[in-house]
């Protein structure tokens, strides 16, 4: 009998209602907690606007009612996440901080400018809540980490060293809150986080939205409730999308791409990655149809530093990034073999209306049912495995369980055509492999460059 397919999603979100995190934080900043909820309810009632689905829509995506049954409230209520994940035949999910249905207790990106102290408060109630989350179904859920502000590196490699003995499995990148105070991610000041993520084995996540702003929604809300930014609330997903991008970041088409780029070749010339050798970092939701033309030029352009590295860019990526396309596009897929198949992870995105799920089975059909089985099993599970150090034989088990039948998925199906359509508007399913904007990485590179020098 042939082995289910075992599928381990690389981007899951979460996060609870700000109530919850009451029992959690610190009792001096309990207080707070009002503030947050009445921030939360401000944006929740936004964000639903914005990612409401429409009913002739729902008609085509939602046979089993998944989102009509309100599946996406599995977003905190982890029974009702492992029902979801289930029926969609996903065994195991990394846990990232964040979605559209509940705000973060004070370092997110929709949160109101919070002072550092009070961001690291929320990030250790956070961390506490998701570790308790995570013993529900253990084996299955594996959380990634929040950095906090990382201004007192003693403080931060503490929370490290707690994270690693409680499940936790990966941290982001510093820096996903923009803070004018925070040195750029090649100074010496960050080498305490690499050498702990390095030595306690966390996978470094560099997430979409890395680099923006806290308080550029307030901003946009602010502008709304005074009459002078008019909301068009979209019906078709992929605008939605963009919307609350939109809201998130102050340009967001800089922080969504060329931000999160500019923060990986910053830890290449930090020397990182040649003092640690098995320092990892995971490209999450950034797409990956722009990786080969821009490692192509990094690599001239770090050739033309005053002091060059050991290792190109390309052979930095090589040994030490994964990339986890959330919601694999065709044109993502056929780079299989110029990215590294044993470097390509596969991300539901769950609970985002842009993510796989309720669709995941089709999608996976359309996405990879003609890519040989053994690469397609490495990019839908087992380099996620490899990579973060997640358990194979829970998961296994899971996958036994509730896993696709390889005929489920590799062969020649007929997907809904209506249904790639969707596809297409949620995550641009069928477009074309980015053009990468040389100039604008020319002018990020080179004012990375001159501090570097000083160093």
């Amino acid at each position: 009998m042939e082995q289910p397919i075992l599928i381990v999603s690389g981007d899951g979100h979460t996060g609870a209602p700000p109530e919850a995190y009451r029992d959690y934080i610190e009792p001096r900043y309990r207080g707070d907690i009002d503030r947050l909820i009445d921030e939360n309810d401000e944006w929740v009632e936004l964000a639903v606007k914005c990612t409401d689905t429409p009913p002739e829509v729902l008609d085509i995506i939602d046979a089993h009612r998944a989102i009509r049954d309100n599946g996406e409230l599995g977003a905190w209520d982890m029974e009702r996440r492992l029902q979801e994940l289930d029926r969609e035949g996903v065994a195991g999910e990394l846990l990232l901080p964040g979605h559209s249905l509940a705000t973060l207790p004070f370092f997110g990106l929709v949160n109101r400018p919070c002072p550092p102290e009070l961001r690291m408060a929320g990030t250790r109630a956070y961390h506490r809540w998701l570790a308790d989350q995570m013993q529900i179904a253990p084996g299955r859920f594996y959380g990634i980490a929040e950095p906090g502000p990382c201004f007192d590196m003693d403080d931060t490699v503490k929370e490290l060293r707690w994270l690693a003995a409680n499940g936790f499995v990966g941290v982001q990148v510093p820096g996903i809150i923009a803070d004018p105070h925070l040195p750029p991610l090649h100074h010496p000041h960050f080498e305490p986080f690499w050498q702990a993520c390095a030595e306690l084995g966390l996978v470094l996540v560099l997430h979409a939205g890395w680099g923006g702003q806290q308080g550029i929604f307030q901003q946009f809300l602010d502008m709304v409730k005074l009459g002078g930014h008019k909301v068009d609330f979209p019906q078709q997903r992929m605008a939605q999308r963009a919307q609350l991008d939109a809201m998130a970041n102050s340009d967001p088409a800089l922080a969504l791409n060329l931000m999160p780029r500019q923060a990986l070749w910053r830890i290449m010339l930090s020397g990182a990655f040649d003092r640690y050798p098995d320092l990892r970092v995971s490209l999450t939701e950034l797409r990956c149809d722009w990786v080969p033309a821009t490692l192509e030029h990094l690599d001239r352009c770090f050739a033309q530093l005053k002091n060059p590295l050991p290792r190109t860019p390309s052979a930095y990526f090589a040994e030490h990034c994964v990339v986890t396309p959330s919601s694999p596009r065709r044109s993502e897929i056929g780079l299989r073999h110029v990215i590294g198949v044993d470097r390509f992870l596969f991300g539901m995105d769950y609970p985002h209306p842009e993510g796989t799920w309720p669709n995941t089975r089709d999608w996976l059909r359309a996405a990879v049912g003609n890519v040989p089985e053994a690469e397609a099993r490495k990019i839908l599970g087992e380099n996620a495995i490899a990579t973060f150090g997640l358990d194979r034989d829970a998961l296994a088990l899971v996958a036994q369980r509730i896993g696709p039948a390889p005929a489920e998925i590799f062969g020649s199906h007929s997907v809904n055509p209506q249904m790639l359509h969707d596809f297409d508007v949620r995550a641009g399913f069928d477009q074309p492999p980015e053009k990468i904007d040389i100039a604008a990485i020319d002018q990020a590179f080179a004012a990375d460059r001159e501090p570097l020098a000083a160093l």
